[in-house]
């Protein structure tokens, strides 16, 4: 059932969208994109720049050296985590490995 309704959708898909694409588009109204240009000119000659700030507030370097610290923080807590899990993970083989043994001995 499922196909059979892909079909009919990829089918429909298939016969609308020639027909959407070869529609060509409206023609442009002269007397409008006139006024368009009109307008796109008269905000261009009343463009006024914004003057910003002359240096920067906080320097690259600090940012570089504080990104640098998060990520070696980041990788420290990384490696102590991985350390805590190798640390539990031999923890329950050792205690395993002794279950074996014990019922071995039975």
């Amino acid at each position: 059932m499922r196909a059979l309704i892909a079909a009919l959708v990829l089918g429909c898909t298939m016969l609308i969208t020639p027909m959407v694409v070869a529609e060509s588009p409206p023609e442009p109204d002269t007397a409008a994109s006139e006024s368009q240009k009109d307008a796109a000119e008269e905000r261009a000659t009343q463009f006024v720049g914004v003057r910003g700030p002359e240096a920067e507030s906080v320097s690259g370097g600090a940012l570089l050296l504080a990104a640098y610290a998060i990520v070696w923080a980041l990788l420290f807590l990384f490696l102590l985590r991985m350390r805590g899990l190798q640390r539990q993970t031999a923890e329950e083989l050792e205690r395993l490995s002794a279950e074996i043994r014990a019922s071995g001995d039975r």
